[in-house]
């Protein structure tokens, strides 16, 4: 149970805390995390995140193997963040971009797929979202690929519908931003993770990539 917390944005919101799942290393304080204060021997979680959040859901230990299969597992390349080592971008057909000074960082509190502007505008170059969503049939795919492993996320995956009170309109998933030197990391969020449900092993540090199985609901 949180009892107290310390920063403007728990005052101007309605969370009232926020459960770290990554490393101890950048925890706040040094406080350890959640997982690993807690009495559980098996360290992992998974991630089944939907377009409608109430049929978003986390399994804690382990994963739902019923439902969903394995793609690859990836080796946590830093104990910070649940970082792997990125190798690639590409937009449709074009050149692949070359990311490997970058880490892919798999991070669930993130809404979109973030990355630094020379990475990104060259990924998102020549993109236009309409915002009636009439033109995504006519928008290319965009590849990111992890340990020469690629993920393919179409623009109905990387366009969002937003909006409220029977206004919607579409806009782009994957946004570029001027970070700080030394932060090499593109952020792999929500957009991203909706696609490829996420194992992340405390255990052996990998992160598993998943897709819904053939007869599955989902």
């Amino acid at each position: 149970e949180i009892t107290h917390v310390k920063g403007a944005s728990f005052y101007a919101s309605q969370m009232s805390g926020i459960l770290g799942l990554a490393y101890d290393s950048i925890s706040v304080d040094k406080l350890p995390t959640w997982l690993t204060a807690s009495s559980l021997k098996d360290k992992s979680f998974s991630f089944y995140l939907h377009s409608n959040p109430d049929e978003s859901y986390m399994v804690i230990p382990g994963m739902d193997s019923e439902n969903f299969e394995a793609i690859e597992t990836h080796k946590v390349v830093e104990e910070k963040y649940w970082a792997l080592q990125l190798d690639s971008l590409q937009q449709g057909t074009q050149p692949k971009i070359d990311a490997s000074k970058y880490k892919a960082v798999i991070d669930s509190g993130t809404s979109l797929l973030v990355g630094p502007k020379d990475l990104v505008d060259k990924l998102v170059d020549g993109i236009k979202v309409k915002k009636d969503c009439s033109n995504l049939k006519d928008l290319p795919d965009m590849t990111f690929t992890i340990d020469n492993t690629e993920y393919v996320l179409s623009a109905e995956d990387y366009v969002l519908s937003v909006g409220s009170s029977g206004k919607q309109q579409c806009v782009m998933g994957v946004q570029s931003m001027a970070l700080p030197a030394g932060f090499n990391y593109m952020i792999f969020g929500d957009v991203f993770m909706r696609k490829y449900p996420s194992y992340f092993n405390g255990n052996d540090n990998t992160v598993s990539f998943q897709r819904a199985k053939a007869a599955s609901l989902y």
